[in-house]
């Protein structure tokens, strides 16, 4: 029986994938151990070590409903699951056949609802599922993985955090840790429930995932030119819910493959660089009219020091942008102002998340040269606030045009660009001219910085994307 369970395909369902992969997992640990042994292990944590307190995950359960402390809760609870694994229902009656909801399997389905399948329908009013009945119905293998999903999952703030991913590795990885470090807090006998991770904010908590899967998972090389085969393509999923009450929630949050393949590029290849601008738009309403001190990475009000350990839990702009989609071109531009900022993480940005062709960055870094090279400060503070003070498409046209044209009354040999280049790669059709503003002098501020010459022009602030 316990290899039926452990070797029970992914089926897509976070909880039931979950805490099928809980159990292979103890089975590793474990190899002698029958399927109600480890029934019994865990039930023994739930009401022993964690006094009942999974609310969070089953309503009025045999472990969480309060007539069922103690033992009479572990004796319900293991009769309850041995049913299952006779075939039949919590009342002892014989389960009918039908198709599993989560496995797409045929043979005996039981009855799921809140007390023991996560954010399912109530078990007492009939009208929450078809026909009727008194529960969605799951086979035994369904409903036993996911009564170990506890022990494979971590709180976050008022809510419990489920990462899945398409990638089988990195569901792994998660669960294993979550199942580790469950256990060792057992062991040394301050476990009172689920372990709670250091982060409430789930956007946080998700880049944090992500970083773990970048240090422990991804060992190949990144490097300028290629992407290696295993960060190709990942992207992960944050389940945040509780089933506690009436009031039972879940939201769902996403980092997709290309925001995942960005972040893991950065991170890889230039993280120095890519740590100093995302340090830097951490914020606190606790911790107001604080500086960022790049020599020691931490955050100062004058009479406190931060450091990462404890601002990482901060809301941060960039990682909440990227969340929602919204362009960071105005992030970079306000960064490039004041720090040097590694032009190629830009161009990874622009290429990856926001689809722009490498020529579009090529002619803009032509820009930036012509604009700076050769020239007084004068004239390049005259050139950048120009463009910086470009109200539409149209008067932004006409600048590059006038550089055009100075271009060739220079003498020199090669154009600026050209009329194919203007019209397909500066401004196609569907572009943001104002990205291409922004970019422009992003472009110019990094070749300034590169050269040690500060140019001080008043940005636009407040400026809609639209």
């Amino acid at each position: 029986m316990i290899q039926e369970l452990i070797n029970l395909e992914p089926t897509g369902d976070p909880f039931a994938d979950t805490g099928a992969m809980v159990i292979g997992y103890l089975q590793e640990k474990n190899p002698e151990m029958s399927i109600i042994e480890m029934i019994e292990l865990v039930t023994n944590i739930y009401v022993n070590q964690w006094d009942n307190n999974l609310h969070t995950f089953f309503l009025n359960s045999s472990i969480t409903h309060n007539s069922n402390k103690g033992q009479k809760g572990i004796d319900k609870t293991i009769t309850l699951y041995k049913n299952y694994l006779e075939g039949k229902e919590a009342d002892g009656k014989d389960a009918q056949e039908g198709f599993c909801r989560i496995t797409g399997k045929f043979g005996k389905v039981f009855s799921g609802a809140r007390d023991n399948h996560v954010m399912s329908g109530s078990g007492t009013l009939i009208n929450f599922h078809h026909g009727f009945e008194s529960g969605i119905k799951l086979s035994k293998e369904a409903l036993i993985s996911i009564f170990f999903m506890p022990l494979g999952v971590e709180q976050l703030g008022d809510k419990v955090a489920v990462v899945s991913s398409n990638s089988d590795d990195v569901n792994r990885y998660f669960v294993k840790k979550n199942v580790d470090n469950n256990i060792r807090d057992i062991n040394s006998g301050i476990s009172k429930s689920i372990q709670r991770s250091d982060f409430s904010n789930p956007t946080n908590a998700l880049f944090d995932y992500a970083m773990q899967c970048i240090e422990n998972i991804i060992t190949a090389t990144h490097n300028e030119e290629t992407e290696t085969s295993n960060t190709k393509g990942i992207t992960l999923n944050l389940f945040h819910f509780t089933n506690f009450g009436a009031s039972p929630t879940i939201n769902l949050y996403t980092l997709p493959a290309t925001i995942f393949k960005f972040y893991a590029h950065c991170y890889k290849s230039y993280k120095t660089d890519w740590l100093n601008f995302i340090f830097r738009y951490y914020s606190s309403s606790k911790f107001r009219n604080a500086t960022f001190d790049t020599a020691t990475n931490a955050w100062t009000n004058g009479k406190e020091t931060v450091d990462y350990q404890s601002f990482k839990i901060w809301k941060n702009q960039v990682y909440e942008m990227l969340i929602k989609g919204e362009p960071l071109h105005k992030l970079f531009l306000k960064h490039s102002k004041e720090h040097k900022l590694n032009f190629k993480i830009v161009e990874l940005y622009q290429i990856t998340i926001q689809n722009m062709d490498k020529k579009t960055l090529s002619k803009i870094k032509d820009l930036a040269n012509f604009i700076v090279d050769d020239r007084s400060d004068d004239i390049i503070k005259k050139s950048m606030t120009r463009i910086n003070g470009a109200k539409s498409s149209h008067e932004l046209r006409y600048i590059l045009l006038k550089f055009l044209g100075q271009n060739y009354d220079e003498g020199k040999e090669k154009p600026l660009f050209t009329i194919d280049e203007y019209v397909e790669y500066l401004f196609p059709d569907g572009s943001s001219w104002k990205e291409i503003r922004d970019l422009v002098l992003i472009a110019v501020y990094q070749k300034l910085h590169e050269i040690n010459k500060k140019v001080e022009i008043e940005l636009i602030e407040n400026e809609s994307d639209n």
